[in-house]
């Protein structure tokens, strides 16, 4: 009786481990899965986060895509770990919003982009191209782009990067010759002049333009250094004879 007794206390005391154990065992993948949940949501809102600030510069159906889809995927890894109406939802909307863009959406041209107009914009600018870059890099080592798409969307990133700081070498180059400093203009403007010549976009009205911009500005400072060393020229060559007449003039008799 006494051993029957022990043993079950032994049972009921093992059973209670195990029990512990599971329970702990669950409340970790509970908060596992909630940790999980919540790094996914804050990926959804960098994302939409971004949308939100696309306004600002021309983009593709392709872009659109990509950003969506990134939504929708996280998403579905949500509703993988937590199957619910409210998520559940969500997937249906963003599949039909993706399908919606897919049929309707036009893309914009690099035309229609407008430069910032202060220096906070332009910082501004840069780190949300730097951000797109970043999510465009993400989705494709994920599988989630194809090639082509990801080629021409870094590309256009890419080129926005350079139509930014182009705008702000040509700004610092004239505000050096505003404040004659033409030494520092003058590597603003080599500077500008050698990247715009690099870059493969014929017919690009941009590149044209600033080219020219660039190229005749270079022009102005160059003559007016050929100025400046003329008239230097001309006042030594007026010392020069001023001597030669001192020197051969007659001399005085006293």
């Amino acid at each position: 009786m006494a051993l029957t007794i022990i043993a079950g206390v032994g049972i009921l005391v093992l059973v209670l481990i195990v029990y512990s154990v599971m329970q702990q065992k669950n409340t970790k993948v509970e908060s596992e899965k909630r940790v999980e949940i919540a790094r996914l949501k804050l990926t959804i809102d960098d994302t939409e986060d971004t949308l939100s600030k696309i306004t600002n510069i021309p983009v593709t159906k392709g872009l659109m895509m990509v950003l969506h889809n990134r939504i929708l995927e996280t998403s579905r890894t949500i509703q993988g770990l937590n199957n619910d109406s409210a998520i559940n939802a969500q997937v249906n909307d963003r599949q039909n919003l993706l399908e919606s863009i897919s049929s309707s959406f036009n893309s914009q041209g690099l035309d229609s982009f407008k430069l910032p107009s202060d220096d906070r914009e332009v910082l501004q600018m840069v780190q949300l191209l730097k951000k797109l870059k970043a999510i465009i890099n993400n989705e494709h080592k994920r599988g989630r782009i194809n090639p082509e798409v990801f080629a021409n969307e870094i590309k256009r990133a890419d080129l926005m990067q350079i139509r930014i700081n182009i705008n702000s070498i040509i700004k610092r180059a004239k505000l050096s010759i505003e404040s004659k400093q033409n030494g520092s203009a003058r590597t603003y403007l080599e500077k500008a002049i050698k990247t715009l010549k690099a870059i493969n976009s014929e017919g690009d009205s941009f590149v044209n333009e600033r080219l020219t911009e660039a190229t005749n500005l270079l022009a102005s400072l160059d003559k007016d250094r050929q100025d400046v060393v003329d008239q230097r020229q001309a006042v030594a060559d007026a010392k020069s004879s001023t001597d030669l007449d001192m020197l051969f003039q007659p001399k005085k008799k006293w």
